[in-house]
């Protein structure tokens, strides 16, 4: 029988637990990972090796790695563009019908989002509510870009919240499979979103919040982030979309 070399170190002799708690160091990241595509991820600059190699050691390394690396990292989706950018979208792309089985993987999402519109009722919408129902995502951080025409002298548009595109977004936030949903504006957010934000606030000053000429809210001397209370906002805007959790669904 043929001995292994003194300096090799066999890593699948370890304990299951113990060989969990090394990939767990080696994988997951204090910081959010930067969505490209389906194979294709920011790391922190910290991380000296790269998940996809460690995945390409072996069937067994990856069957073991994968599921730490999906279950326990956050994720962050950039889609502050106008349109969806062709990375997410092209073949390959995490939002592309290859990306699916990837993307289902992912438990906590964390989604930069500037115009609620219909890219994100056609695609966004639809393959996070697939993540949601087919895959792992229970965790959804939304946090709403201020609009992108501000300066163009236009002014907001307040009826977005009863069109389609943002009805989509009201039934993603009320999915009873989520455990985890939280809703922030930026602090010059659109005038529809400041009765969410208003009560029970402490870290915004009474009368730190004004209103410009283009109708848009600017919170001044107060947190760049603005928590929102998205349930209130469903049941206001809502078209009857109930809010419910699994056990109170019923068939």
């Amino acid at each position: 029988m043929k001995m292994a070399p003194a300096n090799v170190f066999r890593f699948f002799d370890l304990p299951p637990e113990l060989r969990a708690a090394i990939l767990s160091h080696v994988l997951v990241s204090e910081y959010s990972i930067i969505l490209h595509n389906s194979t294709l991820f920011t790391l922190p600059l910290s991380s000296l090796s790269s998940f996809l190699n460690v995945f390409l050691v072996s069937m067994q390394m990856y069957q073991e790695a994968s599921p730490i690396f999906y279950s326990q990292n956050r994720f962050t989706l950039n889609a502050q563009s106008h349109r969806l950018p062709m990375h997410l979208t092209r073949r390959g792309g995490f939002l592309s019908d290859e990306g699916q089985g990837a993307r289902r993987r992912i438990r906590c999402l964390t989604l930069h989002l500037t115009r609620v519109g219909g890219e994100f009722e056609r695609v966004l919408g639809p393959a996070l509510s697939d993540m949601v129902l087919c895959g792992n995502l229970r965790d959804l951080r939304l946090r709403l870009i201020p609009p992108s025409w501000r300066g163009a002298n236009r002014m907001a548009d307040f009826d977005m919240v009863q069109r389609p595109p943002f009805q989509a977004l009201l039934r993603l936030l009320a999915d009873p499979y989520l455990e985890r949903v939280e809703l922030l504006a930026w602090k010059v957010h659109l005038t529809v979103f400041c009765p969410f934000h208003r009560t029970g606030n402490p870290l915004i000053k009474p009368n730190a919040e004004s209103v410009d000429d283009q109708g848009l809210a600017i919170v001044r001397n107060g947190p760049d982030w603005v928590k929102l209370d998205w349930k209130s906002m469903v049941e206001m805007f809502g078209m009857g979309q109930p809010i419910m959790t699994i056990g109170e669904r019923t068939y």
